[in-house]
């Protein structure tokens, strides 16, 4: 009896833990905003503990991304201000090399303000794990690229599922895949595949293109801020830095290969949680 009382305390004990661990398990997914109420009385104060901080976390992200919306808005004012003054002395012969640095300046200003405030909002939600679908995001990309780049032409092929997902905040891989694409427009011959497969290891997303490709032993360096190997274009070498560090931030992994394509092959590996 003594034992059979002992089985059955057990079974209720681990019972109310595994209806916990399945919130959780809804709660990273997306499906859940908090954990409930339905629970023994002796685990009250664990989940309420455990919602008083997914609601702060929240709270604190929110403000945060607020804080960081106002900063770029209110850096964004002057420096169009200056970018137009710049324009205006690049009409005059004699002030030409003068607008010409000012301009200079000015874009890596802007591209500086861009990856520092990237990288101050690339930490985790923790315990929210992010499903975002793929196939509008890309569509939105492209959309607005093809008006950057309307004298190229670029023919875009997206090899994945119509309801395809991935693990990370839609801010972040809207960073991601802007500073990826932009790179295979602006280097491609005319055409570009973005594909994405599901393997053992977890979910493989590659943006593929048709240029001119990265040497093997510039690999590397090219993954680094401020490196570049294109000179003929602007910019200061972040994009891919950025690329790297969002892509980290995921516990993903980023490799740089060739393609059939014959240019560049951008692989990231979300790895199966």
């Amino acid at each position: 009896m003594l034992l059979a009382l002992l089985w059955i305390g057990l079974t209720w004990g681990l019972q109310a833990l595994r209806r916990l661990s399945q919130e959780l398990d809804e709660i990273e997914s997306g499906a859940r905003e908090s954990l409930s109420e339905q629970h023994p009385r002796e685990l009250l104060r664990l989940t309420g503990s455990l919602n008083r901080l997914l609601h702060s976390e929240r709270d604190q992200r929110s403000r945060y991304r607020d804080s960081l919306d106002d900063l770029a808005h209110s850096l964004k004012t002057p420096l169009a201000v200056l970018q137009g003054v710049s324009e205006d002395m690049a009409q005059r012969p004699e002030d030409r090399d003068q607008a010409w640095v000012l301009q200079t300046q000015i874009e890596r200003m802007s591209q500086q303000i861009s990856y520092q405030l990237q990288r101050a909002s690339l930490r985790k939600s923790g315990l929210v794990r992010h499903q975002v679908r793929l196939r509008p995001v890309l569509k939105s990309l492209c959309d607005t690229l093809d008006k950057v780049y309307r004298d190229k032409r670029v023919r875009v092929a997206l090899d994945l599922p119509q309801e395809c997902y991935v693990p990370i905040e839609q801010g972040a891989l809207l960073e991601m895949m802007g500073n990826l694409l932009e790179n295979a427009y602006r280097l491609c011959l005319g055409e570009v595949r973005i594909s994405v497969r599901q393997t053992l290891s977890g979910i493989e997303l590659c943006v593929e293109d048709d240029g001119p490709g990265v040497p093997p032993d510039q690999r590397a360096r090219i993954l680094q801020r401020g490196e570049r190997l294109d000179r003929q274009h602007p910019g200061q070498g972040i994009g891919l830095a950025v690329v790297k560090d969002i892509i980290e931030s995921y516990s993903a992994k980023l490799t740089l290969g060739d393609s059939p394509l014959g240019g560049a092959a951008f692989r990231i590996l979300f790895p199966v949680v």
